[in-house]
């Protein structure tokens, strides 16, 4: 759900701290890695609502984190795929992030834990604390608005 490194750094922190102070509420009525996805779905929400997301305005020659000194101009250079192919991928994915981005933050968690974290239905709902029906709509809601935007790239 989130894009800046050191933004998530900070919340996964903030997350696992959380998850260890409040560990002895957890009842075990759902399992523990739920009642964990749980804490860092409402982290990260609670930290979207709260912040101004500006979209990435780095630059090629600035170093990619944990990379070394590899700049981001260089990485693409190296690529086995042909420069048109590179610019069209990352075009294509800088277009899939801005579409997430703009949904609700509601839809965003729903979809994310589906679609990139691969949680069954059930699982989102004890994570959300929201009803199967509405997981399931707001998922269905969520692609719909994602395919809206993206056709242009397709």
């Amino acid at each position: 759900m989130m894009r800046g490194t050191a933004e998530t750094e900070d919340l996964v922190h903030d997350v696992f701290v959380r998850a260890l102070r409040g560990l002895k509420t957890f009842r075990g009525d759902s399992s523990f890695r739920t009642w964990v996805l749980h804490i860092a779905t409402n982290t990260v929400l609670n930290h979207l609502d709260r912040a101004d997301r500006a979209p990435f305005a780095g630059s090629l020659d600035e170093p990619l984190a944990g990379e070394g000194s590899d700049r981001r101009a260089d990485v693409i250079a190296s690529q086995a795929l042909r420069p048109e192919d590179v610019a069209i991928n990352n075009e294509l994915e800088a277009a899939i992030q801005a579409a997430i981005s703009r949904l609700p933050p509601a839809y965003r968690a729903a979809l994310i834990l589906r679609d990139v974290e691969g949680l069954a239905y059930d699982e989102i709902a004890v994570a959300l604390d929201i009803n199967l029906g509405t997981v399931k709509s707001r998922i269905a809601r969520a692609r719909a608005q994602v395919q809206g935007w993206l056709r242009d790239y397709v």
